[in-house]
């Protein structure tokens, strides 16, 4: 009799979780950024919890994930190399880009009939043009990393709002557009959004002790995260404080060499690849983020989470969402002020009191808010929400 027992528990237990099938799309898992970190983290806690997930790529190009990701995840790559049209004239890419879509659509669609999903979600990439049009039962779900808003920003033209127009049309076939910010939610003017943001990467049991002279930024180099800035604020800084480091950690920071030097900021900025991002939080007091525009801003996550304070532009969109403007940090509400960046820098360097009260209420607030615990309940609520639907279609 107790054998029984024992099955029916077990039983009980699965049937409480239900297990599901779950298809990422995206195109890979090898680019080194927050969209990526933010799947495996995903990825590998779907599996943790029993469930069955796939991640289907268009361009691994032989090359291996950049972020962990737990060997019970299935891969498939379909090899469609998208990356080498990307390369190619606006008229090249017209010409090859239909092709290239009908193979990527023969593909996915037999692969979903195979797996036959609960849920497949798109994380934005090519498949957005195929996905709502495969009847293979799942519910599907759209992940927007970006804002609206860097959408409208970099697509110019007649081109432009001609492809807006199209990707507005396509979002509106998915069941769920989930936003990461509720800055952005309203901007895509669709009902069926949802903001669902990300979860920190890790929740250090103690918090960072904010006695470093160290100023951390992190990104990948480009016009969004608009370094250029950051360092022109670090000048004024470091003539106040020049016992203070800024510490850059990302990828291609190396175009930068020529400002810093011209500065004659070489000694006191450090710029570097890392790889254990929560180790260079915990050894920096303060977060700096300078970006023109974000998804989220990922860095402003995961500090607050280890009770860094932040300061930042109160760029689209996040910033607003993350930083609560003189109690877990400070907005500078003109983005590319660089005298108020640098301000907000050296208020914090010079009123320990300050620093140490926002980095506690930082760490409360990003407790509340973006642990994993939080976010993936949010994540389970909607799943299960859609496969009811999905039933009664």
């Amino acid at each position: 009799g107790g054998h029984n027992i024992i099955q029916q528990n077990i039983k009980l237990d699965q049937h409480k979780t239900k297990t599901m099938k779950l298809v990422y799309l995206l195109n890979n898992t090898w680019y080194a950024g927050g969209q990526t970190r933010v799947l495996a983290n995903k990825v590998n806690y779907w599996v943790r919890n029993g469930h069955e997930v796939y991640i289907l790529t268009t361009d691994k190009l032989g090359r291996q994930p950049f972020y962990e990701i737990d060997p019970r995840v299935k891969m498939i790559d379909f090899n469609i190399r998208y990356i080498q049209t990307d390369q190619m004239s606006k008229w090249e890419k017209i010409k090859k880009n239909p092709e290239l879509l009908l193979h990527h659509r023969k593909l996915l669609k037999k692969t979903l009939l195979e797996i036959r999903p609960d849920i497949t979600i798109s994380m934005f990439g090519r498949d957005i043009y195929i996905l709502p049009f495969i009847k293979d039962g799942s519910s599907k779900i759209l992940e927007a990393h970006g804002a609206r808003y860097t959408w409208i920003l970099s697509r110019k033209g007649l081109l432009g709002k001609l492809h807006n127009w199209i990707d507005l049309q396509i979002v509106k076939r998915f069941d769920r557009l989930v936003t990461l910010t509720h800055e952005d939610l309203p901007k895509w003017g669709v009902n069926n959004s949802i903001c669902i943001t990300n979860a920190s990467t890790f929740e250090p049991t103690e918090a960072a002790s904010l006695d470093v002279h160290k100023v951390i930024a992190s990104g990948r180099y480009g016009e969004q995260k608009n370094f250029e800035s950051l360092i022109e604020a670090w000048a004024i800084v470091h003539s106040l404080h020049p016992e203070w480091t800024l510490k850059l950690c990302g990828q291609g920071l190396e175009n930068l060499d020529s400002m810093i030097n011209t500065l004659g900021l070489g000694d006191c900025i450090e710029r570097y690849e890392s790889k254990d991002m929560l180790k260079e939080y915990m050894d920096s007091s303060i977060c700096a983020c300078s970006s023109k525009h974000e998804g989220l801003s990922m860095i402003l996550v995961e500090s607050h989470m280890c009770g860094v304070p932040g300061v930042s532009y109160a760029c689209p969109c996040g910033p607003r969402d993350i930083i609560v403007d003189g109690e877990t940090g400070f907005l500078i509400e003109q983005v590319g002020d660089h005298v108020s960046l640098a301000n907000a820098i050296v208020r914090l360097i010079e009123d320990e009191d300050i620093r140490k009260a926002m980095g506690r209420k930082a760490r409360e607030r990003a407790k509340q808010l973006f642990s994993e615990e939080v976010i993936m309940n949010q994540w389970i609520e909607l799943f299960n929400e859609l496969r009811k639907t999905s039933k009664n279609k």
